[in-house]
């Protein structure tokens, strides 16, 4: 059957050779085509003379052979061949033509449907990942919000602690103040009293019981004075040392004044108790030595017990001489001396007592006392 000159089937042949130019010109042949297309010379040559229309699938493995052979097509090339192809199976006449142009414009749109379905897929995937990791970053963010908050709620804690202990502190310095105020009122009282008292001494000096008397209450005054004295200095540092601990150091509980002990300073029975911490620290040192001399040697738990009891009593021991040497320092002697003696005199005692008998190679006496407490 011929095909008329103008018809979509004879355009679309002509297109078709014309695509192949370069192919041919190059020295290829329609039989190599054909054999490399996997179809027959003469429906080859029925295609090219527009005797048959050629459908979409010999186009497009048309267009991968030319790109394999390195005369690929452009976009504008392919997109002329397949709009005739679509017009020349639209023209024809034939059944068959139709219905297969048909099948092919429908897997056709079938393929762009599922691309189309592809990529609205991977978009969404990508969509909800985006979401994820936008709401990951609003926790984090909530959660750095909430950290900051607690922070802030924390240093405003701190800051009214802090406030709330500057008012004390000052509070108890104007307290202080005061008490310093009054004693310097009382101090200035008693040495008013005891010009006076220099001044009428020479009246009274014939009378021996008055005399006695007078140097009596000179001497009690006299004291007191120094006491007071002592007790106004111990203020002064107390207050200076708060003063330095309020500007600079975080917010601690404030230290109550310790108040004047007014107990009176007794000689004899001060001494008699703290020869009797002594020695019971001296006991507690030779115990624990004996019972590490001992052969064979008491079970482990029995000399680690002896070993706390024996520091508790000499820290008790130490405490109390420590109070006395405080109330004897306020009468008789320097506080800041006597107190660097008592603090070194307890540890030293009690690391001597514990190393004496291994130096003089003896435990009678250690052994002895180990044997009382039932350590051997």
């Amino acid at each position: 059957m011929e095909v008329p000159e103008q018809s979509a089937a004879h355009l679309y042949a002509a297109a078709l050779r014309e695509a192949l130019t370069a192919f041919t010109t190059s020295g290829g042949t329609q039989r190599d085509l054909a054999r490399a297309l996997n179809v027959a010379p003469a429906t080859l040559s029925r295609y090219l003379s527009g005797e048959r229309v050629a459908p979409r699938d010999f186009l497009r493995r048309l267009r991968g052979h030319l790109d394999r052979q390195g005369m690929p097509w452009t976009p504008e090339e392919y997109e002329n061949l397949d709009a005739l192809c679509g017009q020349a199976h639209a023209s024809s006449g034939s059944p068959a033509v139709q219905l297969a142009q048909l099948r092919e414009e429908l897997a056709r749109l079938r393929s762009e449907q599922e691309q189309a379905q592809q990529v609205a897929e991977e978009r969404l995937t990508g969509l909800e990942e985006q979401a994820g990791r936008l709401a990951e970053q609003l926790e984090e963010a909530l959660e750095r919000a909430r950290a900051a908050e607690a922070r802030v709620a924390e240093q405003d804690e701190t800051l009214r602690h802090g406030q709330a202990y500057i008012h004390q502190v000052e509070a108890e310095l104007a307290q202080q103040r005061e008490q310093a105020r009054l004693l310097q009122q009382e101090v200035g009282v008693l040495r008013e009293q005891n010009r006076r008292l220099v001044e009428e001494r020479p009246r009274v000096a014939g009378a021996s019981t008055q005399d006695t008397s007078f140097e009596a209450t000179l001497a009690a005054r006299h004291n007191r004075q120094e006491r007071i004295a002592q007790e106004q200095a111990r203020l002064a540092r107390e207050a200076s040392h708060r003063a330095g601990i309020s500007a600079g150091s975080e917010y601690s509980a404030p230290t109550i004044p310790r108040p004047v002990d007014g107990t009176q300073y007794r000689p004899a029975r001060h001494t008699i108790v703290a020869l009797t911490c002594a020695a019971a620290i001296c006991v507690s040192g030779a115990t624990f030595a004996a019972g590490l001399q001992a052969t064979p040697g008491p079970a482990v738990w029995k000399l680690v017990l002896t070993a706390v009891i024996g520091l508790f009593v000499s820290a008790m021991c130490w405490g109390k001489c420590g109070v006395y040497a405080e109330d004897y320092a306020r009468n008789h002697w320097a506080p800041d001396a006597l107190d660097t003696f008592v603090t070194f005199a307890g540890p030293l005692l009690l690391a001597a007592s514990t190393i004496t008998p291994f130096i003089l190679d003896t435990d009678v006496l250690g052994h002895w006392l180990a044997d009382i407490v039932g350590l051997l």
